[in-house]
């Protein structure tokens, strides 16, 4: 667990830094200086390209995902694995650009009434979809060299940080509107150009080819492979980002806006648990090719844990300042509050489960994974659909963590039938019994001015969950962790 330790509080530092950057940006500029068209139209613009994404990458991520391992030489220029990923990719990109022009027509109209702004800026889908589609498939790339640090770096630091200067930037006077989407769509697309001249300047980038090295068994496996995560990442891809487009839809760029906004503090949650699961994706993939059930059942348990560990603490903090934050948005975000409860449940639902997706993903039968995906995708959008229409915005999110709890829960089943797998124990209780007495103590916080309240009431819920958690020993790991920061201050001080 060393690795995943160490990656994870290296992505966990970005991470934040860029959480405060886009909390800024999110909570205050967005809010204030922005319509909540303009909110819809980036939420929008970002659904719609990552959702073709998905499909341009004709499963080739899936590919990298499972199959790379075989493939890993520097000193062999990975047997000539980026031309072929390369290759595949812009055949993908093109059908896409055939799908949408032939389409294009249709979501102009369809989003004329009420999403007018969407249909002005539509043509960004294609920049962004290519750019998208590059960061995906190299950031993958890079996860499987061991270094899952750079990709968080980019996505969670770099383009926030450009979100807001360009925010700033309009808000200043210096761009106006039209200049801002332009530049917001930069700012998404170049993370993709910073990775690749970052893989070149190491020397992992290397399109000459090697298809020799592709025996019969691999090039079948390839494709099989590909043709799965065809389907099971555009359903992934559907599952993430269908609430946006269907609130759009449904209820307008507006009503989106506010949805985006919302969305963006329940993902508070789950940040921490980015950086973790990639590098533990990584190893686990490794362990299923010495086939060492003993090492992925670790590493399930402790990610589960942990996890939760962390999600419990973050939703807590989150909910506790509910009231705050509904108040640094203003009164045009008071649909806002369940939202975020809800989409905050989701994530933390999916992060107490850890590891499962990753593990069932490597294993032999990662081809299951495509049935739960497929029954997620029907539980999804029926549910929205339905829910949407009684609670509106509230509706969409319930449906998600609905979701999320349903598909965690087929896939706990699943891997403790067929590899004994059962990641928790009484710890799990344990961590009730920290959240519970900490959001008692916080609520006990008499009303303050508001940046002294969110002070007050976020440090007495620190304070007493991790008093207990560590007074417990419920996790060794954050013990352990702990204990070295401790050390190393007090070594400072001497």
């Amino acid at each position: 667990m060393g690795i995943i330790i160490k990656q994870s509080i290296k992505g966990s530092i970005w991470s934040y830094l860029g959480v405060a950057i886009g909390f800024v940006t999110t909570a205050y500029l967005f809010p204030n200086y922005l319509s909540t068209d303009t909110i819809g139209l980036f939420g929008l613009l970002l659904s719609w390209s990552l959702l073709f994404a998905q499909f341009s990458s004709l499963g080739f991520h899936g590919v990298t995902s499972r199959l790379f391992p075989y493939f890993r030489d520097k000193s062999k220029g990975h047997n000539g694995y980026l031309f072929i990923a390369f290759a595949v990719i812009l055949v993908g990109f093109l059908l896409f650009y055939i799908f949408f022009d032939f389409f294009k027509p249709y979501l102009v109209e369809s989003n004329l009434e009420k999403s007018k702004m969407f249909s002005d800026y539509i043509d960004l889908l294609i920049p962004l979809t290519f750019f998208s589609l590059l960061f995906v498939q190299l950031d993958t790339f890079n996860k499987l060299l061991y270094n899952a640090v750079f990709g968080i770096f980019l996505q969670e630091f770099l383009q926030r940080i450009l979100i807001f200067s360009i925010t700033l930037l309009f808000v200043l006077g210096v761009l106006n509107l039209h200049q801002l989407i332009l530049a917001y769509a930069g700012a998404v697309c170049i993370k993709g150009i910073v990775l690749f001249f970052y893989l070149l300047a190491r020397g992992e980038i290397n399109f000459r080819p090697q298809l020799n090295f592709i025996y019969p068994k691999l090039r079948k496996e390839m494709v099989s492979v590909a043709a799965y995560s065809i389907l099971s990442g555009l359903g992934g891809s559907i599952v993430f980002n269908i609430d946006k487009i269907l609130v759009n839809q449904m209820l307008g760029l507006s009503a989106t806006g506010i949805y985006t906004i919302a969305f963006f503090f329940g993902t508070l949650v789950i940040i921490p648990s980015r950086p973790l699961l990639r590098i533990t994706g990584t190893l686990i993939a490794d362990a299923w090719k010495k086939n060492d059930l003993k090492y992925i059942s670790d590493v399930y348990k402790k990610s589960c844990l942990n996890q939760f560990i962390i999600g419990a603490f973050l939703f807590g903090g989150l909910w506790i300042n509910i009231d705050n934050i509904l108040t640094i948005l203003g009164p045009d975000y008071e649909g806002a509050k369940w939202v975020i409860f809800f989409i905050g449940l989701a994530y933390l639902i999916d992060m107490a489960t850890g590891a499962n997706a990753h593990i069932i993903a490597y294993s032999k039968y990662y081809k299951v994974a495509l049935y739960f995906i497929l029954i997620l995708i029907v539980l999804v959008v029926a549910s929205m659909f339905f829910l949407i229409k009684i609670w509106g915005i509230t509706g969409g999110a319930i449906a998600i963590a609905l979701s999320f709890a349903i598909n965690n829960l087929i896939r706990f089943v699943f891997l403790r039938i067929k590899f004994k797998l059962q990641p928790f124990n009484y710890k799990f209780l344990l961590v009730f019994a920290a959240f519970f007495p900490a959001y008692v103590v916080s609520g006990l916080i008499p009303e303050l001015p508001l940046v002294w309240n969110i002070l007050a009431k976020s440090c007495a819920f620190s304070l007493v969950f991790g008093a207990i958690i560590i007074g417990l020993n419920v996790s060794s790991e954050a013990n352990q962790t702990v204990k070295k920061v401790v050390d190393s201050l007090l070594s400072k001080l001497k």
